[in-house]
C-alpha cells in the first residue's frame, strides 16, 4: 500500500465520489487520502475519508498488466453486475458505483484484513482461511450449476500456452497431453460460475473469507478454481509437505463426501497445470519458469496414471 496524497475539494473525481457516498458521510467535507494498492492488473486505489469510511476504486481504463486491449466500460459494468449477483451467495465487497468518465472506475467497499497471500508469505497457518475459501467456492459453484462446455477451458488452456511462447517440441508434448485429457472422462461433469482468478491475493480474511476481483469470472469446470489456487500454494515457496497438507485440506473442505474428494483429486492436476502456466508467463517469475513448466507438464501427465 503506497500513499499517493490527497484529493482536495474541487477535484472532479473526489467531488463525484463524495456525492456518491453522501448518505454515509453525514455532511462531511475535506481532503480524501489516496493509497495505491499494488500489485494489481489495473490502477487500484483506496480512498479514506475523515469519518473513517474507506472505499476502493478500480480503474479499468488504466491497465497495468499485459492485457490492455479490451472495452474498459464493458469490463467495468460486468464486474459490477457480477459482484451484485454473487453477493446473495458469498461474501464479496459491496459494489457502490461506476463511472465511465473517470477511467471506467468501479467503486466498492473496502474490506479490512490480510489476503491469504499475505498470510502465506508471513508463514501463518492457512487452515482456517482455506476452510473459508473452500466453503465460499462451494457455495458459489453450487448456486450457479450449469452444463459444462469443455471447449472453453481447453481454449483458455491453449491461450495461456500461447502466452508462454514454448519451443516447438515442448509445445507439442503439451498438445499431446491435452489431447489425452480431452478424450478422457475425468472432466465429464457439469460446470458453474467460477471465480476465474483464484489466487491467494484475491481472498481476504478478517475472521471470515471475502472474495475480491470478479473480472475474470466465467462458466467453467468447478475444479478450475481449486487447481489454480493449489498451484499458487505449491509454487509459493512453502515446504512441499506444508503445501500438500494445505491442498489436501482445501479439497477435503470443498468436497461433500469421499467420492467427491476422489473425483476432485483426479481432476485437480489438469487445473494445477493451468495454474503453473499462468504463473510461468509472468515476467517477475522468469527465474522459476523452467521449473513451473516442468511442474505443469508433470501434472498433465497424471492422465496416464
Amino acid at each position: 500500500m503506497i500513499t499517493r496524497g490527497y484529493l482536495e475539494s474541487g477535484d472532479a473525481f473526489g467531488d463525484w465520489l463524495t456525492g456518491v457516498l453522501a448518505d454515509r458521510l453525514n455532511g462531511w467535507h475535506g481532503g480524501i487520502r489516496v493509497c495505491r494498492i499494488e500489485p494489481a492488473s489495473h490502477i487500484v486505489c483506496r480512498y479514506e475519508f475523515g469519518t473513517g469510511l474507506r472505499v476502493v476504486g478500480k480503474f479499468f481504463g488504466a491497465p497495468t498488466g499485459a492485457r490492455t486491449r479490451y472495452d474498459a466500460d464493458v469490463a467495468m459494468e460486468n464486474e459490477f453486475l457480477r459482484l451484485r449477483r454473487v453477493s446473495g451467495w458469498i461474501r464479496v465487497p459491496h459494489a457502490v458505483a461506476t463511472n465511465s468518465n473517470f477511467q471506467s472506475v468501479l467503486v466498492t467497499e473496502y474490506i479490512n484484513g490480510p489476503t491469504v497471500r499475505e498470510l502465506l508469505d508471513a508463514g501463518a497457518s492457512l487452515y482456517d482461511p482455506l476452510t473459508g475459501v473452500a466453503h465460499l467456492l462451494r457455495r458459489l459453484h453450487d448456486a450457479t450449476r450449469t452444463s459444462f462446455k469443455r471447449e472453453r477451458d481447453f481454449a483458455y488452456f491453449h491461450a495461456v500456452l500461447d502466452q508462454n511462447g514454448l519451443p516447438g517440441p515442448l509445445r507439442e508434448r503439451f498438445n499431446r497431453l491435452l489431447g489425452a485429457w480431452w478424450h478422457g472422462t475425468r472432466l465429464d461433469r457439469g460446470g458453474c460460475m467460477v471465480h476465474g482468478d483464484a489466487t491467494p491475493g484475491n481472498y481476504l480474511f478478517d475472521g471470515e473469507i471475502c472474495a475480491i476481483d470478479f473480472e475474470g469470472a466465467r462458466h467453467a469446470h468447478p475444479v478450475r478454481d481449486l487447481g489454480i489456487l493449489a498451484a499458487e500454494i505449491r509454487a509459493s515457496g512453502a515446504s512441499t509437505t506444508t503445501a500438500e497438507d494445505y491442498i489436501g485440506h482445501l479439497l477435503w473442505q470443498y468436497s461433500g463426501n469421499e467420492d467427491e474428494f476422489r473425483h476432485h483429486t483426479a481432476v485437480l492436476p489438469f487445473f494445477m497445470a493451468l495454474g503453473y502456466l499462468r504463473i510461468a508467463r509472468l515476467p517477475w517469475r522468469a527465474a522459476e519458469r523452467d521449473r513451473l513448466l516442468a511442474e505443469a507438464e508433470a501434472c498433465l501427465g497424471a492422465i496416464h496414471r
